[in-house]
């Protein structure tokens, strides 16, 4: 056979969330365009090291456990973003409106189920081979927006060994991106209009549990959730309101509702994030370009506003507007 050498441009990813344990998603499959996929397997060795009389330190290497590791990017579309927002958050997709539809997702607060999101299958096509991986899930997901770029966010799933499937054949979104011009924050109830860019970090530390007599993880078991960001804004006053000494939020215990919405400037889809108690903190003036600048961090505390009903607490609210009639539900 013929040399043959692949392109990257053939890659595509295909994402859904598991009705159960090692069954494979179907009909929740959601072909995402991504930019930056990359597949790792985590598989380990252990070393035989057992003195045997020589000046030598590996006689043997035998594997140990596996777990294999998903690290993406993407730019926000409002049609498959949302599937993004199941895997991490893990509750249910609230629906309403008759078009466009209203996606309401929040924290998932279930004990009898481990408050754990769904599983997720992950289809991977790198332009020569397609991979899946079953029983994976979210360990983070971070947003980035800024005035000069196109929202991203980048994502790493956990999951059990990778293996090779056919080539599926995708139906690819059409979206269009959201540019940093149709993106709007609100904190307090005010909109401000000069902020430059920014990022919200979902965590939830993600990790695999071996037990014996498997080489592949029983599951990945996530954590709870914490959300942290950070805003960069130019001065637009000379009582700002994050470092003002008498009352900056960043100063003092000033938690604040905050919103971020992101809308698509051709269908005009929105994906919008609420932190109702959003305490600033570690705020920076700076004088590194001509005008001056201010960078504050932030963490979302939990309060029951953004939680589901009658669910205890969370410290963020999703909603998103598009055109997707159904919930985005596990099958």
């Amino acid at each position: 056979m013929a040399n043959t050498t692949f392109m990257t441009a053939n890659s595509f990813l295909g994402l859904g969330l598991q009705a159960a344990a090692g069954t494979a998603a179907t009909t929740s499959l959601k072909y995402i365009p991504i930019t930056s996929p990359q597949v790792t397997p985590m598989q380990t060795f252990l070393r035989d090291e057992a003195l045997r009389g020589s000046p030598t330190v590996v006689y043997d290497q035998v594997a140990g456990v596996r777990h294999d590791e998903y690290d993406v990017k993407g730019y926000v579309y409002a049609d498959t973003f949302p599937i993004l927002l199941r895997s991490l958050l893990g509750g249910t997709d609230a629906v309403t409106g008759a078009g466009p539809y209203v996606h309401t997702i929040k924290l998932l607060n279930d004990n009898t189920a481990g408050s754990q999101p769904p599983l997720v299958t992950i289809q991977d096509f790198d332009g020569a081979n397609a991979f899946q991986m079953l029983d994976a899930r979210a360990s983070e997901l971070t947003l980035t927006f800024g005035a000069e770029a196109a929202a991203e966010w980048t994502a790493k799933f956990m999951g059990k060994p990778y293996t090779q499937i056919s080539t599926p054949t995708p139906s690819i979104s059409t979206q269009s991106m959201v540019p940093g011009w149709d993106i709007t924050t609100s904190i307090a109830g005010n909109s401000l209009n000069y902020i430059v860019d920014g990022e919200i970090k979902f965590a939830r530390n993600t990790a695999p549990i071996f037990t014996m007599g498997n080489q592949a993880p029983r599951t990945s078991f996530a954590g709870p959730l914490e959300i942290t960001g950070r805003i960069l804004a130019v001065v637009d006053s000379t009582s700002d309101i994050f470092s003002n000494a008498s009352n900056g939020y960043a100063l003092f215990r000033s938690p604040q509702a905050q919103v971020i919405t992101l809308t698509d400037p051709v269908s005009s889809n929105t994906v919008a994030f609420t932190t109702t108690t959003t305490q600033y903190h570690d705020v920076k003036r700076q004088r590194g370009k001509a005008y001056v600048e201010v960078e504050v961090q932030f963490t979302a505390s939990a309060n029951t506003t953004d939680a589901a009903a009658s669910a205890g607490y969370s410290p963020i609210a999703t909603v998103t507007t598009n055109n997707i009639s159904g919930p985005y539900a596990a099958s």
